[in-house]
């Protein structure tokens, strides 16, 4: 069963994850395990997407800009997780390096992207949303797929939101080892012989990049639960990293009771309730 991304879906999806409407006039989402129905052109009024299972080797997430002012929406083939080879290079280190190197962002609301520069300074460098706050993120010691038991991290990765280096976003192959990545080929402006930004990634870059809007906040959530949560008459509220509200009160509650949560009830899901939320398996999905 596929399922739309419109103006109307997006304010859902925000009241039903207990989410406040950012301020800005853009906001990314990305949506982990699914693909466009037709080819990304630029804003449109709505998108339809359907299900992809994840395989770590395709560009299976649809990355995407939404403008709060016009009500329009633009997504593209990505990914939010990293390609399988840097996973099992990692899970293949020994000692304290064991699993370092690759990671996936936990699905959430995060609101510390950047205009700036992926490889910074080096000559392969291009144009990127960088990452410049803590996060959530797993990392394993076996093969794709991440689970809730791989081990969860909370700092700054330094992943950011860059280009894919894959043209079509049908071939196989991506570039990433925990960054989130749209389908297309940059433009390296120290490389001599480096073309334009080409394929989605030059619309997902140009829409970024036209206005004076410098951070950009992002909803990453799994797309099964979205395709769930907007097909069915009704659905159920769900929760993920920086939610707030009552709902967060009556998790920080139970998670208090049985003793993995020692803070205040403040209607925050914040880093402390996030770390006792993911010990406690309160919920038995990852969001």
């Amino acid at each position: 069963m596929g399922f739309e991304i419109n103006d109307n879906t997006m304010r859902r999806l925000f009241e039903i994850w207990s989410l406040p409407l950012p301020h800005q006039e853009l906001v990314l989402f990305a949506l982990r395990g699914s693909r466009i129905l037709g080819k990304p052109k630029g804003w449109s009024a709505s998108l339809k997407l359907e299900l992809a299972p994840l395989d770590y080797q395709h560009l299976r997430c649809t990355i995407g800009i939404w403008n709060q002012k016009t009500g329009k929406v633009f997504a593209a083939p990505g990914s939010t997780v990293p390609h399988r080879d840097n996973v099992l290079k990692a899970a293949s280190r020994k000692g304290k390096m064991k699993g370092r190197g690759t990671n996936q962002i936990e699905p959430g609301f995060y609101t510390d992207l950047h205009k700036g520069e992926h490889l910074q300074g080096k000559l392969m460098g291009h144009a990127a949303l960088r990452q410049t706050a803590y996060r959530f993120y797993r990392r394993t010691y076996h093969a794709p797929p991440y689970t809730k038991k791989d081990p969860l991290y909370f700092s700054n990765p330094y992943d950011n939101l860059h280009c894919a280096w894959n043209l079509n976003g049908v071939a196989e192959g991506f570039r990433s080892s925990g960054c989130m990545v749209v389908a297309g080929m940059p433009h390296c402006p120290r490389l001599p012989d480096s073309g334009p930004n080409q394929g989605a990634w030059k619309t997902f870059h140009d829409l970024v990049y036209a206005g004076s809007q410098k951070n950009f906040p992002l909803l990453l959530l799994p797309a099964a639960q979205v395709q769930k949560t907007l097909t069915s008459k009704k659905p159920t509220p769900n929760l993920c990293y920086r939610s707030q509200g009552k709902l967060v009160e009556d998790l920080q509650r139970s998670l208090k009771q049985k003793k993995f949560y020692s803070g205040s009830i403040n209607g925050k899901l914040d880093a402390a309730t996030y770390r006792a939320w993911n010990r406690s398996g309160e919920n038995p999905h990852i969001s």
